[in-house]
């Protein structure tokens, strides 16, 4: 009988790790079912594999996901069309991301560690600007790309630095904000 309970628990354990909005939140989820299978292999009397998964899945695996975790970057940029293509359709969004400057945008902080993740946005600049998801926002125009970054951002000075260095600035203007704090 108590089988089934931690056979039902770590069930619950494994859809929390599956579903889980927070990648930090999943992987103790994933301990938790690791030391509940520990405990299963316990009751089914081998406790060789009861340590073996306590030491090495509930403790070695965790620890060097949540170090990897920590390495993990995520650099948000959202991408507002101009007035026409804020319709985002799949023909739209295909080619900005096909885009020469995204790909230049995309490589320069993935050379930094940081793994861009571009977010189409259907709302006004200022909602944007205003958002604190967003470290980056790029407002397309008719003249061209307009880059807003934080004042206090040095990846947006060096983002700005390699487009003026490579010849490759013509179109793409870069704007510096203040980002307001949140109350």
């Amino acid at each position: 009988m108590v089988e089934v309970g931690v056979i039902l628990l770590m069930a619950v354990f494994a859809l929390l790790a599956i579903h889980s909005t927070l990648l930090r939140f999943a992987v103790i989820y994933l301990a938790i079912f690791s030391l509940l299978a520990a405990f299963l292999y316990l009751l089914y009397a081998a406790p060789e594999l009861a340590i073996a998964e306590g030491v090495i899945g509930s403790g070695l695996v965790t620890l060097l996901y949540l170090s990897a975790l920590k390495r993990y970057r995520v650099y948000t940029i959202g991408f507002i069309g101009d007035g026409e293509s804020r319709q985002l359709t799949d023909r739209y969004i295909s080619g900005v991301e096909d885009s020469a400057a995204l790909a230049k945008i995309k490589d320069f902080f993935q050379r930094r560690e940081f793994e861009p993740q571009v977010v189409f946005v259907s709302r006004p600049l200022e909602d944007a600007l205003s958002d604190p998801h967003f470290d980056l926002v790029i407002s397309e125009t008719p003249q061209g790309l307009i880059i807003y970054g934080p004042q206090d951002s040095y990846a947006v000075v060096e983002l700005e630095l390699m487009f003026r260095m490579q010849g490759a600035g013509a179109g793409i203007e870069f704007v510096r904000y203040a980002r307001e704090e949140a109350q």
